[in-house]
């Protein structure tokens, strides 16, 4: 399995959603030609959440995704690419607010994060650009709309 999710409750995501997440993930990984490798995702409470923003991002606030790429030694020795967080509370919030069905929400947060794990940015309009029509082609694979 390419996905390794770690939940606390085995509930808060469908077996439906979950194999949708892995099949996402397994596009992903073969389109970069890193179909040995695999991701975890971990599913945070708010207060999780903003304990790693201020650890590694020095911000002090909730935020929906984070990805932390392991580092080349660890990837060669760990066959992990890296590791996805999503703040459960604040991407169901978001979801609502956008007027976005939740598991599309939870799909697209997924490719970006994972399109993180691979270097991908958005912190200029030409790099958000590029990496936006990547999650956007990811998503249409699976019939999601254009989340932007």
């Amino acid at each position: 399995m390419s996905l390794n999710i770690i939940q606390d409750h085995p509930d808060q995501l469908s077996k439906t959603l979950i194999d949708q997440l892995s099949l996402l993930v397994s596009h992903i990984l073969r389109d970069y030609k890193k179909s040995d490798l695999e991701i975890n995702l971990k599913l945070v409470s708010s207060d999780e959440m903003m304990s790693l923003n201020q650890t590694y991002r020095k911000k002090t606030k909730d935020t929906n995704v984070l990805s932390f790429p392991a580092d080349p030694e660890v990837i060669q020795m760990s066959k992990e690419l890296g590791d996805i967080a999503i703040c459960l509370p604040f991407m169901k919030s978001e979801a609502k607010t956008l007027n976005r069905n939740l598991d599309d929400h939870m799909m697209h947060l997924v490719a970006h994060g994972v399109l993180h794990l691979f270097g991908h940015d958005h912190i200029d309009e030409k790099d958000a650009n590029l990496m936006e029509s990547h999650e956007i082609s990811y998503l249409k694979k699976f019939n999601i709309a254009n989340p932007y």
